[in-house]
């Protein structure tokens, strides 16, 4: 009996500690390769914004003013940014922000959803706060993209910025506007987590290794008897 006790302990042993490396190794492996993945979709959507940055000039809206959005400058630029928006079935919306190096303070200037959509676009010196805020200041400098989704006003996303640069010819290397790309925060999630066989193995590698500790005991039970 005494035997028969121990062999038991011994087992569920086995098991927990079997259940615990199988559950921190396939928890490992789904993390870095989610990780692999984010890591990839952001680099993919600041390369975007960055190459879409390049083709705006500053002096194409260096002097848009509120109320400007019916204006011909105003929609040129708006038509500009759709179609290389339509460029990239996953992008949302293209977007140009002023920041004000004052009081790090930031404004929409161009929205590309403007005529399209009046009610869900933003209008020109109407005051920007999202989440990400911090990748919008960044962006000043080089391409940056939102480090998780977050949720605004008008939805959740995923974004990328890249600076404008004051002039594109003859320029002084000063950023003049950020401009700004969205993706759906649910298409997003379902890019960089697309690793559920990671899970799946390491449940069946659990239910395996459980039915192999169990058949083991019952055949060493069987062989002293």
């Amino acid at each position: 009996m005494a035997q028969n006790c121990s062999r038991t302990t011994k087992c569920i042993a086995a098991a927990i500690v079997a259940v615990v490396i199988i559950s921190a190794l396939t928890a490992f492996a789904y993390y870095k390769s989610n990780e692999t993945l984010k890591n990839t979709a952001q680099w993919g959507l600041e390369s975007t914004a960055g190459v879409m940055a390049t083709q705006i000039n500053a002096s194409e809206i260096q002097d848009l003013k509120p109320g400007d959005e019916n204006t011909p400058q105003y929609q040129a630029v708006a038509a500009k940014l759709r179609n290389m928006r339509s460029m990239d079935d996953h992008l949302l919306n293209a977007y140009i922000l002023k920041v004000n190096t004052t009081d790090m303070s930031t404004s929409f200037l161009v929205d590309d959803l403007y005529p399209l959509d009046p009610s869900g676009s933003a209008k020109i010196g109407e005051v920007y706060n999202p989440p990400d805020k911090r990748e919008i200041l960044e962006a000043l400098s080089g391409p940056t993209a939102s480090p998780a989704p977050y949720t605004d006003q008008w939805g959740s996303f995923v974004s990328a910025y890249a600076p404008i640069d004051d002039s594109a010819l003859n320029s002084n290397g000063n950023t003049y506007a950020v401009l700004g790309l969205d993706v759906s925060a649910d298409e997003y999630t379902s890019v960089t987590d697309q690793d559920t066989w990671i899970i799946l193995s390491g449940v069946i590698s659990i239910i395996v290794v459980l039915g192999l500790i169990f058949i083991l005991g019952r055949k060493a039970a069987a062989d002293e008897t």
